[in-house]
């Protein structure tokens, strides 16, 4: 990113370089540069820009952070869920160990009191023949072997509740530091949001501070242009060119100010968070994660229906399959299956961007200056788009990075998940093929159609989708 910025800030900043020219340049005393002063500012507006671009990579960054820790604290308290769940199964097994402990002692208890009243057979000192001697020793073995059983089972049940204690006492331990996970987990999201609160009021500063130094710079660079028009306009760039890529996919013009249509970082001015995150942060994560579980519902639901219209379900079994889809696609539908995730991140094109927003239902509120605007962010409409299908995605780039099939980006085709950034923790969009691709790129934009950037990719996208 820093070298492509600085390169096309610098061709679009040539004319000025031409009209420095020998004999075209005028001397400083009416404030306008002269010629040793042009190649400085030309090379100070192109820093300027850069140090910008900067600033908007560590904002997509700091925002993708904050979903991630949202991410995490949804699997946490989705742990710290089942851990409760089994706190109650071994809690019920062992009451009902407990129950059939009470019931086989009652049994025992009966056994023992009958044989200690009645007493041994009296059967075998009486015995009149053989038979009869057979008969009573059968009886003494079948009321030794009753109570045997007895015994045994009251053992059984007594060793079986020993089992089913421990394994409570186990799962109240993995309660216990699921909780502590949980709570570990909010308290990072929280920092987090704090964080960026914080960083974005630095950040903004910073902002402003070099758009004046290179307003500044660009104004004595125009302040050259008109004296020298005449001379330099046999060789002045034409508006709209832009320098030649090696990659098939750069198409992207820039324009006369050196801003790529590829995207606001490129080389203007970006778009800052407000500095005030809007409301309590636990409360924040709390209305966040319940729009997490109500879209990984939805998405199921939708992946249900995708399979039965596919012919995969049948009707009858759909309600009892899961309806997530991810790696249950088969090849055969995967180009139609990819057709339609592509159709349904289209349909939003023109939607705002809202850091936190998007969801399996459509856009939604995001988070801080984003909790005003229903839109996506660039993980949020990813997420939306592979929904229809039953694809479940976190709501984090870096975790989307991970969900498929690492494909070297030379071979990358329509469908396939683009990341910037280390670990894919800045950005992401879904290629289109012919060298674009669709994102919804920062605040205060809206999802939309941009040439591929390179500057900055991974060098693998994710396929989700085979075909």
């Amino acid at each position: 990113m820093r070298r492509l910025t600085s390169f096309l800030s610098l061709c679009a900043l040539m004319p000025a370089l031409a009209l420095s020219a020998p004999g075209t340049a005028v001397a400083g005393h009416d404030g306008s540069p002269d010629r040793d002063e042009v190649p400085s500012l030309v090379a100070a507006v192109a820093e300027a820009n850069q140090r910008m671009a900067d600033v908007g990579s560590d904002i997509q960054i700091k925002q993708e952070g904050v979903n991630r820790a949202l991410v995490e604290v949804a699997a946490a308290r989705d742990t710290l869920a089942q851990a409760r769940r089994d706190v109650v199964a071994s809690d019920q097994a062992l009451t009902d160990s407990q129950h059939a402990i009470e019931a086989a002692q009652q049994r025992f208890d009966r056994f023992a009191a009958s044989t200690y009243t009645n007493g041994p057979s009296g059967a075998l000192p009486l015995a009149q023949s053989p038979e009869e001697i057979l008969a009573g020793a059968s009886t003494q073995q079948t009321l030794t072997i009753s109570f045997q059983r007895v015994r045994d089972d009251l053992l059984r049940r007594q060793t079986d509740q020993a089992n089913k204690l421990s394994a409570a006492t186990a799962a109240r331990a993995r309660a216990e530091s699921a909780a502590a996970d949980a709570q570990r987990r909010q308290d990072d999201a929280v920092a987090a949001l704090r964080d960026a609160q914080q960083t974005f009021t630095a950040q903004q500063r910073e902002v402003e501070r070099l758009a004046t130094e290179r307003d500044s710079a660009q104004a004595r660079l125009e302040a050259a242009r008109p004296v020298a028009a005449t001379a330099a306009a046999p060789s002045a760039a034409q508006p709209g060119t832009g320098p030649a890529s090696g990659a098939p996919w750069d198409r992207g013009t820039t324009s006369p100010g050196g801003a790529t249509e590829g995207g606001l970082w490129d080389t203007t001015l970006p778009m800052v968070p407000s500095a005030n995150v809007a409301g309590d942060p636990v409360a924040i994560i709390n209305a966040v994660l319940k729009i997490m579980a109500t879209s990984a519902q939805l998405t199921a639901d939708m992946g249900r229906k995708f399979l039965t219209k596919l012919g995969i379900l049948s009707p009858v079994t759909a309600a009892a399959d899961p309806g997530i889809t991810n790696g249950r696609i088969p090849r055969l539908y995967g180009r139609q299956a990819s057709e339609f995730v592509i159709r349904r991140a289209m349909s939003q094109l023109g939607v705002p961007y809202s850091w936190g927003g998007g969801n399996a239902n459509g856009p939604s509120r995001g988070i801080d200056q984003g909790a005003n605007t229903v839109g996506f962010d660039c993980s949020g409409l990813m997420l939306y788009a592979f929904a229809g299908v039953g694809i479940k995605l976190d709501h984090y780039s870096g975790s989307q990075y991970n969900a498929g099939r690492k494909i070297p980006s030379s071979q990358m085709r329509r469908g396939d998940l683009i990341f910037y950034g280390p670990n894919a923790s800045q950005h992401e969009a879904m290629y289109l093929g012919d060298g674009m691709m669709i994102e919804a790129p920062y605040t205060g934009s809206v999802v939309k159609i941009s040439p591929v950037r390179t500057s900055g990719m991974t060098p693998y996208v994710t396929r989700l989708i085979e075909y």
